[in-house]
């Protein structure tokens, strides 16, 4: 679908697969799965990724002409990958671009959800809540902050940094948990 319009090996092209592979490395961390309580399952990688891709694409999008143009390679990027790994996962052709709508529907909204959280700690937790925990039921306050806490922080991080750095794939994240948080609520 978006391979066709790809220009492959252009530097525009190549920054973008080195940024996708580095938010991918990033969103794989164990800790996020071990100590954060986010579901090691399809749907919570998925929105690990997708909250990854989040920080590098809103700093993209506050940049020049140059860095807005490499944020959409990265989304054309990342969605050329969600298509082969929806292939891979044994989606049928004439399903998979249907699941990759959905996928890229999800994306906006979490986007939105997102950027409206940045101004709110409530509408962040909620948003998490309902994407990166969305199959964990009564998920505790704690990991909420926590990983709120982390986004805001890796954004800021992501803000601050150098566009050379950043283009080379050399992404400065918040520093990842040691300490398990709770992840349901306590029972009343």
């Amino acid at each position: 679908m978006l391979t066709f319009f790809r220009k492959k090996n252009s530097p525009v092209q190549v920054a973008a697969e080195g940024l996708y592979a580095a938010l991918i490395a990033q969103s794989r961390q164990p800790a996020f799965y071990t100590v954060w309580g986010v579901p090691d399952t399809v749907d919570g990688r998925f929105d690990s990724v997708l909250m990854h891709c989040f920080i590098v694409m809103h700093r993209l999008g506050h940049g020049d002409k140059d860095s807005r143009a490499l944020s959409q390679a990265l989304y054309d990027t990342m969605f050329v990958e969600m298509d082969r790994a929806v292939r891979e996962m044994g989606v049928g052709d004439l399903s998979v671009k249907r699941h990759v709508r959905r996928m890229m529907k999800a994306f906006n909204g979490r986007v939105a959800a997102y950027e409206a959280g940045l101004a709110d700690n409530a509408l962040l937790h909620d948003a998490l809540r309902r994407n990166l925990y969305g199959t964990v039921p009564d998920v505790a306050q704690e990991a909420l902050n926590r990983v709120g806490a982390y986004l805001l922080t890796s954004l800021e991080r992501v803000m601050g940094m150098d566009m050379n750095e950043l283009v080379a794939g050399r992404i400065v994240w918040a520093d990842l948990p040691e300490t398990p948080v709770e992840l349901r609520k306590a029972a009343s």
